[in-house]
């Protein structure tokens, strides 16, 4: 059975399981004892990509009314085995709409929506507005530069209270760079040793800027689902003690490396003149560096001049994460040649802004 009609078979049970809940303020979905969403508006409809294996998956819908009662039924979708394979490839789409107060739009529909892939319309074969559960590789800057002013330690406070404004049903993967990358290769979902791999964060050393986001975005690329980076750093990519690059990557790799592993970048630059600060090709400045990865991938960038408005910057981006829409769409250009797909994606209302990744890398051609 191909990989689209498993989505269209496990779609059809799903919203058979949760048609008798339409009025519950909220329901979960399981598959095989693992939370896929929390669903607290009708309709509760969910897309979900349950592989191109041949093995039975056992879905659950809890459906909570507000009075905390329970209820729950379970159902198994079992393969069917057919003679014919077709691949199709879904892009998919995580967009903020926000008004010009810069307040985030809620109550869009999939009709609001139009999308583009090299100019060419597109038809949104998928929406939803439901948060969907999120992996977030928390990147800190540890150089050097990081002890002056008491940097560091408001950088630990704000990320601790991020991790612990974030949804229970998110992953983190703590990562901190100065020469090099260090952290867990896994993403955790204990908020204690979150907290603990924070607080033994310590700056020293020079900012391997791209090679900390070149990896990040690597170690993210076979996370399922959603994947965040979330940056902070306070200087352009250099050595500590030459004035020579800290890293072995380019930014241009840095970005295709996010890119090609479709995680959202939002990046905090924090200091002062950072849209002057150039990269030691003296062809970007640190602000305009940020703003590239943040913008293409569907990001958004932000420029505190002191360490202690980070907290509010990260409950910001906290908020974002939870404000967001889901789309997906099958491209009418199919050829697999590897080259990148622009997509602009806009609504109807020209109040309003769209934050969305600025394209994709098609597929290669399949090894022989």
């Amino acid at each position: 059975m191909s990989a689209l009609q498993r989505r269209v078979q496990t779609l059809g049970l799903l919203r058979a399981i949760v048609l008798i809940a339409t009025l519950l303020p909220r329901v979960e979905i399981y598959a095989d004892g693992a939370l896929l969403s929390v669903l607290e508006r009708p309709p509760f409809t969910l897309t979900w990509d349950a592989g191109s294996g041949f093995v039975r998956k056992t879905l659950r819908a809890v459906a909570i009314d507000s009075l905390g009662r329970r209820g729950e039924t379970t159902l198994v979708a079992r393969p069917i085995y057919i003679g014919q394979y077709e691949e199709v490839r879904l892009v998919n789409v995580y967009a903020t709409v926000r008004d010009r107060k810069g307040n985030p739009v809620r109550n869009l529909s999939r009709d609001d929506f139009s999308l583009l892939e090299d100019g060419v319309p597109q038809t949104l074969t998928h929406f939803t507005s439901a948060k969907v559960p999120l992996t977030i590789a928390l990147l800190i800057d540890a150089s050097n530069s990081m002890n002056l002013g008491g940097k560091i330690e408001l950088a630990r406070k704000a990320a601790v209270d991020f991790a612990e404004s974030v949804d229970p049903e998110d992953r983190l993967m703590v990562l901190s760079f100065d020469d090099q990358l260090e952290g867990p290769d896994v993403p955790m979902a204990d908020r204690s040793a979150i907290k603990t791999r924070i607080e033994a964060i310590r700056a020293r050393g020079g900012t391997a800027l791209y090679d900390a986001v070149y990896r990040a975005a690597e170690r993210l690329a076979g996370v399922e689902g959603r994947r965040v980076i979330v940056l902070l750093s306070d200087g352009r990519d250099q050595a500590l003690t030459d004035n020579e690059p800290g890293s072995l990557h380019l930014f241009e790799e840095a970005l295709e490396r996010a890119h090609r592993s479709e995680v959202s970048v939002y990046a905090i630059g924090l200091g002062r003149h950072l849209d002057t600060e150039l990269d030691l090709r003296h062809e970007r400045s640190l602000m305009d560096i940020l703003d590239t990865l943040a913008r293409t991938s569907g990001g958004r960038s932000y420029y505190p001049e002191r360490a202690g408005q980070l907290s509010g910057i990260y409950k910001q981006i906290a908020a974002d994460l939870k404000a967001q829409y889901t789309l997906a769409y099958s491209s009418t250009h199919r050829a697999r040649d590897g080259a990148w797909r622009a997509i602009s994606l806009k609504v109807k209302d020209p109040d309003l802004e769209v934050q969305a990744r600025a394209g994709y890398y098609a597929p290669g051609t399949p090894a022989r």
